[in-house]
């Protein structure tokens, strides 16, 4: 458990490390460099603790599959949270912690990285880290206002891949919504009946939200 928690502190340092040459461009070289070395730093540690439970692993094969999660950790360091809720709480519980929490880091990340690499493109329209708050919110949210929008191919790219996210958190909710409906009124065609009106009704929400945008 400690083990968990110290990795969890490193994942917070590597979010101040990534996050502060975004959100202060003007930084000195000196303290640039230093964020670059701590976030290369807190990505080795992780490399590290993979490679030697993967290492001490009997069946590698299982090991991978059962561990998707602490893989991504690798890619996107700011996924830590994540990987010890799956490792705490079982599925019904967490679902709304694990929903919540996979959408602030989505939306973080994302805020950051469209911001560093639209602010300085000709004709952009995400400036600040309020711009860029506000796109990623109304892009997971499939409103698209259209007000903030990337330019570069880089933001369209971040764009794609955080709408793609937002359109499989409404499907987990979905899903989850559904089970949680069957179970709780299992009751022949009653259930039948109420599954069919909970998803009528989160269709009806999503297509107000689009229709605002």
């Amino acid at each position: 458990m400690r083990s968990e928690w110290r990795l969890l502190v490193f994942a917070g340092v590597f979010l101040v490390a990534y996050a502060t040459p975004i959100l202060f461009p003007h930084l000195p070289y000196d303290w640039k460099l230093t964020c670059w070395l701590a976030q290369l730093g807190c990505w080795l540690l992780f490399l590290a603790e993979y490679a030697v439970r993967f290492a001490r692993a009997g069946d590698k094969k299982a090991f991978a599959k059962d561990n998707v999660l602490d893989l991504l950790v690798i890619l996107l360091p700011l996924m830590m949270p994540l990987r010890m809720l799956q490792r705490r709480l079982g599925f019904q519980r967490k679902v709304l912690t694990f929903t919540a929490t996979t959408t602030l880091v989505l939306g973080l990340a994302a805020s950051l990285a469209v911001l560093r690499v639209e602010r300085d493109a000709p004709g952009a329209t995400i400036l600040t880290f309020g711009d860029a708050t506000w796109w990623a919110v109304t892009t997971m949210t499939t409103t698209g206002y259209g007000d903030t929008y990337p330019v570069t191919p880089d933001g369209r790219l971040i764009g794609a891949a955080l709408m793609l996210g937002g359109v499989a958190l409404l499907g987990v909710v979905t899903a989850t919504l559904a089970s949680w409906f069957g179970r709780r009124f299992d009751t022949g065609d009653d259930t039948e009946k109420l599954l069919r009106e909970a998803l009528k009704e989160i269709g009806e929400l999503k297509e107000m939200l689009r229709s605002r945008g």
